[in-house]
């Protein structure tokens, strides 16, 4: 297995820039009247500003272009994860950057955060992964990496996308019985009278396991096989 993860994780490192350019949001949320400098300035001073970095130089040939370098850096100093004390510090210690390198250097920082998280076992950062989406998600894929390492490739993505997320999906996993099988954690019948029909009546095995209707839904605790838990070729059963 740790072969296999290793051959993963190269392969999840070759993959990740080529993702990285398909990255939008905020990176790439430059005003909609922005000349072709202006969204230069705008995406050079969120690449700093995730960075921890900043090039006063550039921040001052940009201010002719509505000040976009600067707009950005604010945003992007904050998505970065650091605090306002630490922004005006980078702010007061500027250096001459080489831009076009720092969108890689923001994607493998994203990705070497993910991996170490993953690795030692923390919770899957959501703010993180958030911000690190405009760098090819490269903090999912580098906390998939790490946690592959020691656990299995099902537990990892419980563990990222949480049970709310994960169990509906993935019914059969053992992991997901006991959530299932609460009610507290299923969402209050579903009330519909759109004439293009409800939910339960399109999936009624997936409106079960996400929603508490026991006039519908009529189950053994939580399932319709009386010997097990849900079965893909079993349907929760109607009363």
């Amino acid at each position: 297995m740790y072969i296999s993860a290793l051959v993963a994780l190269a392969i999840l490192v070759i993959m990740i820039p080529v993702a990285s350019v398909f990255a939008g949001g905020p990176r790439l949320d430059y005003p909609s009247d922005s000349t072709s400098e202006g969204a230069d300035c705008w995406v050079d001073g969120y690449d700093a500003g995730f960075a921890g970095k900043y090039d006063k130089a550039r921040a001052d040939r940009c201010a002719q272009e509505n000040d976009e370098y600067n707009r950005s850096w604010g945003y992007a100093c904050r998505d970065g994860g650091y605090m306002p004390d630490e922004c005006e510090s980078f702010k007061n210690n500027p250096s001459n950057l080489q831009h076009q390198m720092l969108q890689e250097e923001n994607r493998r920082s994203c990705y070497d955060k993910g991996f170490e998280d993953g690795n030692s076992s923390l919770a899957f950062n959501k703010d993180r992964n958030s911000a690190c989406y405009e760098y090819g998600s490269a903090y999912r894929y580098g906390f998939t990496a790490g946690c592959e390492l020691e656990n299995t490739d099902d537990s990892c993505e419980l563990i990222i996308e949480g049970h709310e997320v994960y169990c509906p999906d993935n019914p059969d996993d053992p992991a997901c019985t006991e959530f299932l099988h609460n009610t507290t954690n299923k969402k209050p019948a579903e009330i519909c009278n759109s004439p293009g029909g409800c939910f339960k009546d399109q999936d009624a095995e997936k409106y079960c396991l996400n929603y508490n209707d026991p006039t519908f839904c009529k189950t053994v605790g939580d399932i319709c096989d009386a010997g097990g838990f849900v079965k893909p070729e079993d349907a929760y059963c109607r009363v």
